[in-house]
């Protein structure tokens, strides 16, 4: 990715906004704006991330509502070919100050065209990649989630294997995990499962590697198989949820008693959404704010209130942001990543608790 001029910052840049009563304090100095901001939406609008993307628009419409911003939708109906005709109709024809964007397949086709010709963007999903340029995720990175697992797992398990599916994700999580987890006192085992549904082998080798304790990363019906086949095979490894497993749980119980979920432990991101929003949400439109509302949201408030006519300006004062908002504190790393807030579950009666 395009690695952006590093201005020396001889002046301390701070942004806060702060949800309730949507009010906002800035001591940003020198920012030069205008007074109506053109923002391009690129998202599933159709298809069956449709209910997604329509909660992240509407949510957009709602933040956009009453503060000289301007938001022209392009629906990519998750594909990266329909994402990259939105992008450059955006740039090219709308001209448009900034761009929010959802599917991170698209994101990740259009990050070359901007290393060419630079804007600001709002990514909402993660992508493959990230790097110190224009693209600000105000989504934290799933991976972070992991490297906290691998703490965990270190303060309470001499031995750990991480049981995953093929694919590049499954792959980063992995690394993660293994990073934070992995010191001379500790072993780390690595075993790799497909869709076949037959892990017998996968699990006499965890028997014969004295496996203390594992996690599983994998679509629902291949990790329901899997810890299945633990249990009836005699396996005494203690199961160590993650945040794969916390976000699909209803999948998981429909097979699993709920008792073998009982005293798992997971790290998942805080929900931090604000209650004010979900009532301006819910008057707007009648329903509660669904997955990622809350993001889009708060990207529209990050775009208005920061913006500047100099790109690189307006990228110094990104990367120096602080923001409470509707999803919660909002700052970014130095690969523009929102550092995450992250806690420690439990599975408890039925549902995830925080420990």
């Amino acid at each position: 990715m395009n690695q952006f001029k590093k201005w020396a910052l001889w002046i301390a840049t701070v942004v806060i906004i702060a949800i309730g009563g949507y009010q906002v304090w800035s001591n940003s100095a020198g920012v030069v704006s205008k007074d109506l901001i053109t923002i391009g939406f690129i998202g599933p609008l159709t298809g069956e991330n449709a209910a997604i993307g329509e909660g992240i628009k509407n949510a957009i419409a709602l933040s956009a509502k009453d503060v000289d911003v301007r938001v022209i939708y392009e629906d990519d109906q998750f594909d990266s070919k329909k994402g990259i005709a939105a992008y450059q109709k955006l740039r090219t024809m709308d001209k448009v100050d900034a761009i929010i964007n959802t599917t991170p397949t698209v994101i990740d086709t259009i990050t070359p065209l901007l290393q060419a010709d630079p804007i600001v963007v709002i990514q909402i999903a993660e992508p493959e990649l990230s790097g110190d340029d224009t693209i600000f995720q105000i989504m934290p990175s799933g991976a972070s989630l992991y490297a906290r697992l691998g703490e965990m797992a270190r303060e309470d398990y001499a031995s750990f294997a991480f049981v995953h599916q093929e694919g590049a994700a499954f792959e980063k999580a992995k690394n993660y995990f293994k990073k934070t987890y992995e010191n001379p006192s500790v072993k780390f085992n690595e075993y790799r499962i497909d869709d076949s549904k037959d892990y017998r082998t996968v699990i006499a080798k965890m028997k014969r590697d004295g496996v203390i304790a594992y996690t599983v990363i994998a679509t629902p019906s291949v990790g329901v198989q899997f810890i299945k086949q633990v249990k009836e095979q005699g396996v005494g490894s203690v199961l160590v949820c993650n945040a794969d497993m916390e976000v699909t749980i209803s999948e998981y119980l429909k097979v699993l008693p709920q008792g073998v979920f009982e005293g798992c432990k997971s790290a998942m991101f805080a929900d931090r959404m604000a209650d004010s929003f979900k009532v301006a949400y819910k008057n707007a439109y009648g329903v509660d704010a669904g997955f990622a509302t809350d993001y889009g949201f708060d990207a529209v408030r990050i775009i208005k209130n920061t913006y500047d006519t100099d790109n690189e300006t307006w990228v110094n004062v990104l990367k120096h942001l602080l923001f409470d908002g509707a999803s919660g504190r909002i700052q970014f790393d130095d690969l523009g990543v929102r550092v995450p807030e992250i806690e420690e579950h439990v599975f408890k009666d039925g549902v995830f608790v925080k420990r």
